[in-house]
């Protein structure tokens, strides 16, 4: 479970995107000249294992498995789609929308503790408004409403989403 940001101006936390099990990281910096610095970071949510590979060794496997590189660069090509996607959204979307948007996207990248019933995440209002694009007040103010309306209960940093369909509802229309 690993965040991926990139801070802007006065040091904010930008969460460009999420990572769970078996997920790609740091593929974005790939070919980046060797002095050229790639401005995005990768921090644990959770414990977590992972795999470095380094760049001559992908340079070797793109040079000679051509099925690897078609395939690396679909990955690409649906990681960019996806990104354009969530840029859009930040633009259009209120902060309701965005907050609901949220909660599915958690769910989606790590999807849901069937013992708890809650997002297989624990994550604080921050994280939340740096993945929203917004500020933390408006994250509480919105889960709140969210809960009086029968949508999600919140259990501390764990969030019990009751009506997914609600969420669904308001984001749909993108």
């Amino acid at each position: 479970k690993i965040k991926v940001v990139s801070n802007g101006m006065n040091e904010k936390e930008q969460i460009v995107r999420l990572a769970g099990n078996g997920h790609i990281l740091g593929h974005r910096g790939f070919g980046a000249k060797s002095k050229e610095v790639y401005p995005v970071s990768a921090i644990a949510m959770d414990d977590s294992v992972v795999c470095f590979v380094d760049n001559d060794t992908v340079y070797e496997a793109f040079y000679f498995n051509v099925q690897f590189t078609i395939a690396l660069m679909m990955f690409y090509s649906k990681e960019l789609r996806a990104i354009e996607a969530r840029m859009k959204y930040m633009a259009q979307m209120t902060v309701r929308e965005k907050v609901a948007h949220a909660l599915l996207y958690l769910k989606e990248i790590f999807g849901y503790d069937l013992y708890e019933q809650t997002l297989n995440i624990n994550i604080s209002r921050q994280d939340i408004s740096a993945l929203c694009g917004t500020n933390e007040n408006q994250v509480v103010r919105n889960l709140s409403d969210f809960e009086e309306e029968k949508i999600i209960v919140k259990e501390g940093k764990k969030i019990r989403i009751i009506n997914e369909e609600g969420l669904h509802k308001m984001v749909d229309v993108y």
